[in-house]
């Protein structure tokens, strides 16, 4: 048994490497969507990430160690550079997460490592191989270095000092036209839209570079850069379209999600190396090197006695070498950037090929699906995953019963529109005060208070929003949110609770969703505590088999005497189970006694989770927000950047021109078309 491992050992290891590249080219960005199979995907792609390197390290390091005598085929040797080309990774992943990034030195030091052992090991055994089988491989040798060289490169650009550096450039980078006090060269101060239109951009992916645009001007807030700008250039921050309310909502969500798969690309992939023209140099050169190495191959085994399985084992590194190159290829080039790179050249040939790429992927249509977590469904349903007790020694945050509690639900055009309009809304009034910095960080504290004191219920409902930690409302209203909701469906009421009462349980729950599994996107708080203990509450209140019906009915049941002895109770803990049983109670009154219809009553709710998003995603740091990216895509993101496309980020300041500079007619401007001289533009 141990001869017949050491005889297939290096075979199995060389065909298992490159099984693993073809997962994780297939699958690598894949989990920058949302969806229910995410977190399998997620999975799935960082275990191939971690064994793909182990793999083509081990496989290296066994060459190392064999003696000559051991070596049955010269064709084993001949394998040894496309294990270097396999360490090079696919082109759809290069980093799972930012940290991966960071550590581009240990990358580089490893290509330098590894490109020697490589080296070392074929001129070990220079002697067992055929002259014209060793020259074969160099060409090889060529695309492994190429491939391993543009991962550590990619890795570098993506590292968070470069990637500040990257957004202004060397000061003897260019040399400026015009005098310092002038600013910089530009189109007369286009609006994008009228940019487009000056380049003669067609409508039909006139969005991609809208997109692309824009992706540099608030590139920099991803690096946590502070964005200063004249007032006099406040038409940069206003999302432009001439449609409906419906299709300037839907327009605004697909813009945003280009931006955030143009920054995916950076900070995860190697297409915006790809993309550009050395890159196709260097596509050309490895395509190239690999079809004539493969065409070689096929004229010369056929003059020895190699073994068959060797033979296949050969051909199938030289055939899937060259899948991977041409499919990655396909895949760069029908992505955003590549169609907005090809659209771009004045060259006829490469624009058709942009436009019939464009016709063949997927239209955009903004953020698909939001994650959807119930507490109360997650107290009240039975565990899903048996063995508890042993699971929560490795999980004592039940995460993975959290997630199987978790929902994923479409992002309609109603909550797309909402949401939207809600955000034009807060730019309409930052606008009407003359961009005043101090009513901009109103807006972004806004918690509901606002929405309560129009409405005339603050005296019942404040202290829930302004008067407790952000976490603390969070689960008052989520519980009270599903109360309401659940009582009443019960009641038959469905038909007559308008578009709000499903937008408020979508925003809920998702809202429930970032507490329960993504608490680094909420602001800092004892979530995590208070989550717990009103876990716990409302597992005592709900014994068993009471159904939810008989439950709910039971808590709108209590008097108003039991209800404040309930909720002193809760107190003691950090629970807020009983609190957002009486804040439901309070809704629910507002139609019994101050006749209100159940539509206005869902409209005020949703309106107070609209105003926690907006205060979510205003909080959530931009750093943060690059993170989330390598677990799917989220709504807090998207709206964090459709606010800062609207001005309303504490990382944008609007400012007036300064004194000695209106003295001299200064005049600030914009140009569309040299983003590389962001810095000159900014006050």
């Amino acid at each position: 048994m141990l001869s017949l491992w050491l005889k297939w050992e290096l075979r199995a290891m060389v065909v298992l490497s490159l099984i693993v590249q073809l997962i994780l080219i297939r699958y690598g960005n894949r989990r920058k969507f949302s969806g229910k199979d995410l977190k399998l995907i997620s999975f799935l792609v960082w275990t191939m990430y971690l064994f793909a390197d182990w793999l083509a390290t081990v496989a290296l390091s066994t060459l190392l160690r064999t003696r000559r005598e051991q070596i049955t085929s010269p064709l084993v040797i001949f394998w040894t550079p496309f294990l270097l080309l396999h360490l090079g990774g696919p082109d759809t992943i290069t980093a799972y997460s930012l940290s991966d990034n960071e550590l581009w030195p240990r990358h580089f030091f490893g290509l330098c490592f590894q490109i020697g052992v490589a080296l070392y090991v074929y001129v070990k055994f220079w002697t067992l191989t055929v002259t014209t089988l060793t020259f074969l491989a160099i060409p090889i040798f060529i695309v492994g270095i190429i491939k391993y060289g543009e991962r550590v490169w990619s890795l570098f650009k993506a590292s968070s000092t470069r990637l500040r550096k990257s957004v202004f450039p060397d000061a003897n980078s260019f040399q400026l036209e015009v005098d310092p006090v002038q600013g910089p060269p530009s189109k007369g101060d286009m609006k994008l839209e009228e940019y487009l239109n000056h380049i003669q951009i067609k409508d039909k992916y006139r969005y991609i570079h809208r997109a692309f645009y824009l992706f540099h001007v608030f590139r920099p807030l991803f690096s946590d850069l502070k964005l200063r700008i004249y007032k006099e250039l406040s038409y940069i921050f206003e999302m432009e379209s001439k449609g409906t309310e419906e299709e300037t909502a839907v327009e605004a969500f697909k813009v945003v999600e280009i931006e955030l798969g143009f920054l995916y690309d950076r900070l995860y992939t190697k297409i915006p190396l790809v993309i550009s023209r050395m890159g196709v140099i260097l596509r050309c050169i490895c395509l190239s090197f690999t079809i004539s190495t493969m065409i070689a191959f096929l004229i010369i085994v056929g003059k020895h006695g190699y073994s068959k399985v060797d033979i296949g084992i050969s051909y199938l590194l030289m055939v899937g070498a060259i899948f991977l190159q041409i499919y990655s290829d396909i895949l760069h080039l029908s992505s955003d950037r590549g169609i907005f790179w090809l659209t771009s050249q004045n060259n006829r040939f490469l624009k058709a090929i942009g436009s019939k790429l464009f016709h063949l992927t997927e239209a955009k249509k903004g953020i698909r699906s939001m994650a959807q977590h119930s507490l109360l469904d997650y107290c009240l349903e039975p565990r899903k995953i048996k063995l508890a007790a042993v699971l929560n020694i490795f999980d004592q945050e039940d995460n993975l019963e959290k997630y199987f509690h978790t929902s994923w639900k479409d992002v309609n055009l109603d909550l797309k529109v909402i949401i939207y309009s809600h955000l034009l809304e807060k730019r309409k009034k930052y606008h009407d005060t003359g961009f005043y910095s101090l009513c901009l960080s109103d807006l972004l504290d806004e918690r509901g208070s606002n929405v309560l004191k129009e409405r005339g219920v603050t005296a019942d409902l404040g202290w829930s929003v302004s008067g407790a930690e952000f976490t603390h409302s969070l689960l008052l209203w989520h519980i009270a949110t599903n109360l309401v909701f659940k009582d009443d469906h019960q009641r038959y009421r469905a038909g007559n609770l308008g578009p709000h009462c499903q937008i408020s349980k979508l925003l809920s729950d998702y809202m429930m969703y970032l507490l329960f599994l993504c608490p680094a996107m909420l602001p800092e708080g004892i979530g995590n505590i208070r989550h717990r203990d009103t876990c716990m509450e409302a597992k005592k209140f709900f014994i068993k088999n009471l159904s939810v019906r008989e439950a709910i009915r039971g808590l709108f049941g209590i008097e108003t005497r039991f209800r404040s002895l309930f909720v002193e109770m809760g107190s003691q803990s950090k629970s807020a189970f009983f609190e957002g049983c009486e804040i439901a109670y309070q809704l629910q009154d507002l139609v019994s006694s101050f006749r209100w219809d159940h539509q206005e009553k869902w409209e005020l709710i949703a309106e107070v989770w609209l105003e926690m998003l907006s205060y979510a995603a205003s909080q959530c740091s931009w750093k943060e927000h690059s993170r989330q990216l390598q677990q799917g895509e989220e709504l807090l993101t998207h709206v964090a950047l459709l606010m800062a496309h609207l001005g309303l980020s504490k990382k944008i300041n609007l400012v007036d021109i300064p004194e000695r500079l209106t003295e001299v007619k200064f005049k600030p401007s914009w140009d569309w078309n040299r983003l590389d001289r962001l810095v000159y533009y900014l006050a």
